[in-house]
C-alpha cells in the first residue's frame, strides 16, 4: 500500500476551514466570518455567514449522485424562477466560471454551489394547519405557473416511471432477497401501479418541471407570510400529479391527510387549474412516492450505511404499500 496516497473513500466531509480559505472567496460575497457544517444527506450543506451578518448556504453535491449537467439544469431552473419573480433560493456566481466550483475530493470530483438564504422560519403546521396547507398549495401552483415555460440545454434525469418505479425495484431487490414473499408483493404492487398509471392514460397527464420533494416543507415563511422555497435537488421534468402527490404522501406519514389534503388542493386550484385525469392520478403517484422513497434509501445505503434498513424498516414500508392499495386502489375514495 502506498502510504503517500489517500485511502479510497466513498464519501468525504470537506473541511469548513478549507472551504473558507479556498472556495468561499471565489463567490465574492464579502468577508466570511463563519462556515459551519450544517446537514448531510443527499449532499453536504454548510451554513456560511459574512462579517455583515448575511447568511448563505454552500451545497457540495455528492460525487456520483448528480452529474454536472444535472446540477446546471437545476441552477438554470432557479435562475429562471428568479427572473419570473418566484421566491426561491438562488445560486450566486463563482468568479467567471458560472455558478459551480469543482472540488478534487478523495472519492472523485464534487461541485460546490452557494445559495442565498430563504428568509424566515421553516413552514409549520402546528397552528392553523388548514390555512397553512391552503397557502402551501397555492404557492406550489405558483411555482408550476412560473416554471411553465422553463427549458434548459442541460440534460437531467426525468421524473418518470423509470425513476419512480423501475429504478426503486432494482435498488430494493438485494435487500429483499431474504424476504421472498415480500419481494413478490412489491414486484406485483409495482406492476399493478405502473399499469394503472399507463391506463389513465399517462400520455394525457400534464408534464412540466416538478420540484420532486414538496412534502409540505422545503420552504421558509417570513413574517409577512411569504414562502421561499429551497432544495430543488430532486426536481426535473415529469408528471405534475406526482409533485402534488408528494404532499399527500407526507400528510399520510404524519396522519394528517384528513386535515391537510383538501385545503392544500383548494389552495392549488385557487392559482392553477387541475384537470380530472391528473386528479385521478394523484393517488397512484402516492404509491409511486412510497416506492421511490424505499428505492432512494436502498440506493444510498452504500454511503449512508445499511444497518437501519432492517426488518422493522421493511415491515413498516410494506405495510404502507398495503395501506395505499387498500385506501386508494380498491375504491373510488382516493379521488375525493
Amino acid at each position: 500500500m502506498n502510504m503517500d496516497a489517500f485511502f479510497p473513500a466513498i464519501h468525504s466531509t470537506p473541511s469548513p476551514a478549507a472551504l473558507m480559505a479556498e472556495v468561499l472567496p471565489g463567490f465574492n460575497v464579502g468577508e466570511i466570518a463563519a462556515c459551519r457544517y450544517f446537514i448531510g444527506g443527499f449532499n453536504d450543506t454548510y451554513q456560511v455567514e459574512t462579517t455583515t451578518g448575511t447568511r448563505y448556504y454552500l451545497r457540495i453535491y455528492r460525487a456520483f449522485w448528480r452529474s454536472l449537467p444535472d446540477i446546471l439544469y437545476e441552477l438554470d431552473l432557479l435562475n429562471h424562477l428568479a427572473r419570473k419573480g418566484f421566491p426561491a433560493a438562488r445560486p450566486l456566481p463563482y468568479r467567471d466560471q458560472g455558478f459551480t466550483c469543482e472540488l478534487a475530493a478523495p472519492e472523485g470530483p464534487r461541485y460546490a454551489v452557494l445559495f442565498t438564504e430563504a428568509p424566515g422560519k421553516l413552514v409549520s403546521y402546528d397552528e392553523k394547519p388548514e390555512e397553512m396547507a391552503h397557502h402551501y398549495g397555492a404557492c406550489v401552483a405558483s411555482l408550476h405557473n412560473a416554471a411553465a415555460d422553463f427549458s434548459s440545454p442541460h440534460r437531467r434525469f426525468q421524473v418518470d416511471l423509470e425513476l419512480l418505479i423501475d429504478a426503486p425495484l432494482r435498488n430494493l431487490a438485494p435487500f429483499l432477497a431474504q424476504r421472498p414473499d415480500d419481494w413478490r408483493y412489491v414486484q406485483n404492487f409495482a406492476a399493478r401501479l405502473r399499469q394503472r398509471i399507463l391506463d389513465l392514460p399517462a400520455t394525457r397527464l400534464e408534464q412540466g418541471f416538478c420540484h420532486g420533494d414538496l412534502q409540505g416543507y422545503h420552504a421558509h415563511m417570513d413574517k409577512d407570510g411569504q414562502l421561499t422555497f429551497f432544495d430543488f435537488d430532486c426536481g426535473g421534468h415529469g408528471y405534475r400529479a406526482y409533485d402534488l402527490a408528494v404532499f399527500r404522501w407526507c400528510s399520510r406519514l404524519k396522519e394528517q391527510e384528513a386535515i391537510w389534503w383538501e385545503p392544500y388542493l383548494r389552495g392549488y386550484r385557487s392559482q392553477r387549474s387541475l384537470n380530472e385525469l391528473d386528479l385521478q392520478a394523484i393517488p397512484m403517484f402516492v404509491g409511486a412516492r412510497y416506492l421511490w422513497h424505499m428505492g432512494v434509501h436502498t440506493q444510498n445505503a452504500y454511503d449512508w450505511g445499511c444497518g437501519w434498513l432492517d426488518d422493522d424498516y421493511f415491515n413498516n414500508k410494506i405495510n404502507c404499500l398495503k395501506a395505499v392499495e387498500k385506501d386508494y386502489f380498491s375504491t373510488k375514495a382516493a379521488v375525493d
